[in-house]
Protein backbone atom coordinates (compact mmCIF):
# COMPACT_ATOMS: atom_id res chain seq x y z
CA UNK A 1 0.00 0.00 0.00
CA UNK A 2 1.46 3.57 -0.96
CA UNK A 3 1.33 6.67 1.23
CA UNK A 4 1.85 9.85 -0.90
CA UNK A 5 3.97 12.20 0.65
CA UNK A 6 2.18 15.56 0.83
CA UNK A 7 3.74 18.39 -1.14
CA UNK A 8 3.73 20.52 2.41
CA UNK A 9 5.94 17.82 3.75
CA UNK A 10 8.34 17.45 0.17
CA UNK A 11 8.40 21.00 0.18
CA UNK A 12 10.23 21.41 4.00
CA UNK A 13 12.60 18.40 3.34
CA UNK A 14 13.62 20.60 0.00
CA UNK A 15 14.09 23.01 1.71
CA UNK A 16 15.95 21.39 4.18
CA UNK A 17 18.31 19.56 1.85
CA UNK A 18 18.72 21.07 -0.90
CA UNK A 19 21.65 19.35 -2.45
CA UNK A 20 20.42 15.49 -1.27
CA UNK A 21 23.32 13.14 -1.69
CA UNK A 22 22.89 9.93 -3.67
CA UNK A 23 21.93 7.51 -0.77
CA UNK A 24 19.83 8.72 2.57
CA UNK A 25 21.73 8.55 5.70
CA UNK A 26 21.36 8.93 9.41
CA UNK A 27 22.32 11.98 11.06
CA UNK A 28 24.37 12.52 14.68
CA UNK A 29 23.82 15.48 16.57
CA UNK A 30 25.08 16.85 19.62
CA UNK A 31 23.36 18.70 22.06
CA UNK A 32 23.27 20.91 25.83
CA UNK A 33 20.55 21.97 27.69
CA UNK A 34 18.13 21.51 30.78
CA UNK A 35 15.98 18.79 31.39
CA UNK A 36 13.68 18.84 34.43
CA UNK A 37 11.50 16.18 36.30
CA UNK A 38 8.60 17.92 37.27
CA UNK A 39 6.94 21.37 37.22
CA UNK A 40 8.53 22.02 40.51
CA UNK A 41 11.68 20.80 40.53
CA UNK A 42 14.57 22.34 39.23
CA UNK A 43 16.52 22.45 35.86
CA UNK A 44 19.45 20.12 35.63
CA UNK A 45 22.10 20.74 32.99
CA UNK A 46 22.61 18.27 30.63
CA UNK A 47 25.01 17.57 27.45
CA UNK A 48 24.27 14.80 24.57
CA UNK A 49 24.53 12.90 21.53
CA UNK A 50 22.09 11.29 19.31
CA UNK A 51 22.06 9.33 16.21
CA UNK A 52 18.69 9.56 14.15
CA UNK A 53 17.82 6.98 11.51
CA UNK A 54 16.92 8.12 8.04
CA UNK A 55 15.66 4.50 6.69
CA UNK A 56 13.63 3.22 9.60
CA UNK A 57 12.38 4.34 12.73
CA UNK A 58 15.11 4.51 15.22
CA UNK A 59 17.43 6.84 17.57
CA UNK A 60 19.04 6.64 20.63
CA UNK A 61 19.86 9.53 22.81
CA UNK A 62 22.86 9.47 24.92
CA UNK A 63 22.80 11.82 27.74
CA UNK A 64 25.15 13.01 30.92
CA UNK A 65 22.59 14.96 33.19
CA UNK A 66 24.48 16.73 35.77
CA UNK A 67 22.04 16.59 38.95
CA UNK A 68 24.11 17.77 41.69
CA UNK A 69 27.43 19.36 41.83
CA UNK A 70 29.39 15.54 42.25
CA UNK A 71 26.35 13.99 41.01
CA UNK A 72 25.73 12.90 36.72
CA UNK A 73 23.34 10.77 35.59
CA UNK A 74 23.77 8.66 32.46
CA UNK A 75 20.19 8.50 30.55
CA UNK A 76 19.66 6.74 27.44
CA UNK A 77 16.64 7.05 25.55
CA UNK A 78 15.84 4.88 22.50
CA UNK A 79 13.91 2.99 19.63
CA UNK A 80 15.40 0.35 18.74
CA UNK A 81 14.26 -3.12 16.83
CA UNK A 82 10.66 -1.98 17.36
CA UNK A 83 11.16 -1.29 20.98
CA UNK A 84 11.43 1.48 23.39
CA UNK A 85 13.67 1.55 26.32
CA UNK A 86 14.55 4.47 28.88
CA UNK A 87 17.69 3.71 30.94
CA UNK A 88 19.22 6.21 34.14
CA UNK A 89 22.12 5.09 35.71
CA UNK A 90 24.09 7.38 38.49
CA UNK A 91 27.84 7.81 37.24
CA UNK A 92 26.77 5.06 34.63
CA UNK A 93 26.81 2.30 37.08
CA UNK A 94 23.88 2.43 39.79
CA UNK A 95 20.17 2.09 38.05
CA UNK A 96 17.68 4.88 39.05
CA UNK A 97 15.10 4.28 36.13
CA UNK A 98 14.47 1.66 34.06
CA UNK A 99 11.47 1.67 31.61
CA UNK A 100 10.07 -0.77 29.27
CA UNK A 101 6.92 -1.65 27.93
CA UNK A 102 3.79 -0.91 25.05
CA UNK A 103 4.02 2.69 26.61
CA UNK A 104 7.38 3.19 26.48
CA UNK A 105 6.88 1.56 22.60
CA UNK A 106 4.73 4.29 21.73
CA UNK A 107 6.13 7.71 23.55
CA UNK A 108 9.75 6.30 22.28
CA UNK A 109 8.17 6.02 18.63
CA UNK A 110 6.71 9.76 18.95
CA UNK A 111 9.50 11.33 19.98
CA UNK A 112 10.57 9.89 17.09
CA UNK A 113 8.30 11.54 14.91
CA UNK A 114 8.46 14.47 16.65
CA UNK A 115 12.01 14.98 15.82
CA UNK A 116 12.19 14.31 12.01
CA UNK A 117 13.07 17.67 11.51
CA UNK A 118 16.45 16.68 12.68
CA UNK A 119 16.66 13.79 10.31
CA UNK A 120 14.46 15.61 7.23
CA UNK A 121 15.75 12.79 4.40
CA UNK A 122 13.71 9.96 7.04
CA UNK A 123 10.46 12.72 6.05
CA UNK A 124 11.13 10.63 2.41
CA UNK A 125 13.62 8.08 2.99
CA UNK A 126 11.48 5.93 5.92
CA UNK A 127 9.11 3.88 4.24
CA UNK A 128 7.30 3.09 7.42
CA UNK A 129 5.82 6.53 7.73
CA UNK A 130 2.63 7.20 7.09
CA UNK A 131 0.69 11.29 6.46
CA UNK A 132 -2.19 12.52 6.39
CA UNK A 133 -3.11 16.37 5.59
CA UNK A 134 -4.95 18.17 8.38
CA UNK A 135 -7.67 21.07 7.79
CA UNK A 136 -5.55 23.22 10.35
CA UNK A 137 -2.88 22.91 7.60
CA UNK A 138 -0.79 20.54 9.69
CA UNK A 139 0.46 17.00 8.62
CA UNK A 140 0.01 13.58 10.80
CA UNK A 141 2.27 11.35 10.58
CA UNK A 142 2.33 8.15 11.89
CA UNK A 143 3.81 4.63 11.21
CA UNK A 144 2.99 1.87 9.62
CA UNK A 145 -0.62 0.89 10.35
CA UNK A 146 -0.71 2.15 14.33
CA UNK A 147 -3.24 4.88 13.54
CA UNK A 148 -3.10 6.22 17.23
CA UNK A 149 0.57 6.79 17.64
CA UNK A 150 0.61 9.71 15.80
CA UNK A 151 2.35 13.05 15.95
CA UNK A 152 0.87 16.21 14.26
CA UNK A 153 3.89 18.45 12.11
CA UNK A 154 3.02 22.40 12.33
CA UNK A 155 4.72 24.76 9.85
CA UNK A 156 5.19 28.57 9.69
CA UNK A 157 4.61 30.82 6.45
CA UNK A 158 7.97 29.82 4.89
CA UNK A 159 7.49 25.78 5.31
CA UNK A 160 9.51 24.96 8.31
CA UNK A 161 8.29 22.76 11.05
CA UNK A 162 7.86 25.04 13.82
CA UNK A 163 5.64 22.56 16.32
CA UNK A 164 5.12 18.81 16.68
CA UNK A 165 2.55 17.46 18.96
CA UNK A 166 0.07 14.77 20.06
CA UNK A 167 -2.88 14.24 22.69
CA UNK A 168 -1.85 10.48 22.86
CA UNK A 169 1.37 10.37 24.47
CA UNK A 170 1.37 8.69 27.82
CA UNK A 171 2.65 10.76 30.88
CA UNK A 172 4.01 8.16 33.20
CA UNK A 173 3.61 10.07 36.63
CA UNK A 174 -0.19 10.71 35.75
CA UNK A 175 -0.91 7.85 34.38
CA UNK A 176 -3.21 8.59 31.15
CA UNK A 177 -2.55 10.11 27.77
CA UNK A 178 -2.01 14.19 27.94
CA UNK A 179 -1.63 16.47 25.09
CA UNK A 180 2.60 16.88 24.62
CA UNK A 181 3.80 19.39 21.88
CA UNK A 182 7.41 20.26 21.23
CA UNK A 183 8.49 23.40 19.24
CA UNK A 184 11.33 24.32 16.95
CA UNK A 185 13.38 27.36 16.08
CA UNK A 186 16.27 29.08 15.13
CA UNK A 187 16.92 27.31 11.94
CA UNK A 188 20.64 26.99 10.64
CA UNK A 189 22.44 25.23 7.98
CA UNK A 190 24.61 22.57 9.23
CA UNK A 191 27.02 21.47 7.05
CA UNK A 192 24.27 21.19 4.04
CA UNK A 193 21.34 19.97 6.50
CA UNK A 194 18.75 22.96 7.32
CA UNK A 195 17.61 21.87 11.02
CA UNK A 196 16.13 23.86 13.94
CA UNK A 197 19.26 24.78 16.10
CA UNK A 198 16.78 25.10 19.11
CA UNK A 199 13.46 23.07 21.04
CA UNK A 200 11.83 22.36 23.71
CA UNK A 201 9.42 20.22 25.08
CA UNK A 202 6.65 20.06 27.26
CA UNK A 203 3.17 18.84 28.35
CA UNK A 204 -0.10 20.77 28.40
CA UNK A 205 -1.49 20.51 31.70
CA UNK A 206 -5.22 21.19 33.72
CA UNK A 207 -2.88 23.64 35.53
CA UNK A 208 -0.98 25.28 32.26
CA UNK A 209 1.69 24.63 30.33
CA UNK A 210 5.07 22.10 32.26
CA UNK A 211 7.82 22.51 29.90
CA UNK A 212 10.53 19.72 31.24
CA UNK A 213 13.20 20.16 28.09
CA UNK A 214 14.89 22.67 26.45
CA UNK A 215 18.44 22.50 24.41
CA UNK A 216 20.21 23.45 21.59
CA UNK A 217 21.94 21.33 18.73
CA UNK A 218 25.49 22.24 18.91
CA UNK A 219 26.32 19.64 15.81
CA UNK A 220 24.70 18.03 13.38
CA UNK A 221 26.16 15.71 10.77
CA UNK A 222 25.20 13.21 8.28
CA UNK A 223 26.17 9.39 9.57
Amino acid sequence: MTNPIPERILAAYRRAVPDPPAEPRDVLLEQTGEIRLGPDKPWMPFTAEQRIHATLTGFLWHARVKMAPLVTCVVEDAFEEGHGRLDAKVFGLLPVARARGVDVDRGEVQRYLAELPWCPAALVANPELRFRERSDGSVRVSVGDDGETWVDLGFDGDGDVVTASTTTRMRDDVGRPQPWEGRFSDYRDFGGIRAPARGEVGWRTPQGPYLYWRGEVTSLNSA
